[in-house]
């Protein structure tokens, strides 16, 4: 199959549900950590990372990876790790990083019994309300059936959704709210709405 011409290319098709700046698969050196640490996640070993945080400072870490997840909003791939804790009370702590904002990244030694511990996961909660209109509802149980949630009829075409998702993925979470406009209102908590007003603030200022 190597040698039949592809009907279509990458540039062919337009996303209008994802950020632009996904990960880049054509990079030699990304490609190259992506198996590092593939490796390191499937014989269990430890790594040392070199990596540039969201804030521009960088970091170097020796953690555990234990796995790796798309995002397919934002078309990155992310890496899940624990390591010692700095906080006194606590053993370890949790990141996710994404994997093209590691810079280098190099197998130590294998994992002792003790360090094989699962990531700790800051779980947020997200209450909506959902009118049902233009199958709004079984559109809604597909795009968010990766997460754990409460559906709850309020009357004839109205639900109550309360969804769960992983603190880090609050940017991914904006995106598919608003991806159901008028029909998915966010009844809480707060800080959540206010995120929905600013980012329809500066859509407005891109509009004019």
């Amino acid at each position: 199959m190597e040698e039949v011409e592809p009907l279509y290319s990458q540039n062919a098709f337009g996303y209008f549900d994802r950020y632009g700046d996904g990960d880049p698969y054509d990079d030699e050196k990304y490609v190259a950590r992506f198996r590092t640490v593939l490796s390191a996640i499937k014989d269990r070993r430890k790594i040392s990372i070199v990596f540039w945080g969201g804030t521009g400072k960088k970091h170097s870490w020796v953690c555990v990876p234990h796995r790796l997840e798309y995002s397919s909003k934002d078309d990155k791939f992310r890496l899940e790790i624990t390591m010692p804790s700095k906080n006194p009370d606590r053993e370890y702590s949790s990141a996710t990083i994404n994997l093209a904002r590691i810079e280098s990244c190099e197998i130590l030694k294998t994992l002792e019994p003790k360090e094989r511990r699962k990531p700790i996961r800051e779980v947020e909660t997200l209450a909506l309300e959902l009118t049902d209109e233009r199958n709004a509802l079984e559109r809604a149980m597909l795009h968010f059936s990766d997460l754990e949630k409460e559906t709850r009829r309020l009357d004839e075409n109205r639900y109550s959704i309360t969804l769960r998702y992983d603190r880090s993925d609050a940017a991914e979470m904006l995106i598919r709210v608003l991806s159901f406009g008028p029909m998915l209102r966010v009844t809480s908590p707060e800080s959540f709405i206010e995120k929905i007003r600013e980012r329809l603030r500066k859509q407005r200022i891109l509009n004019k």
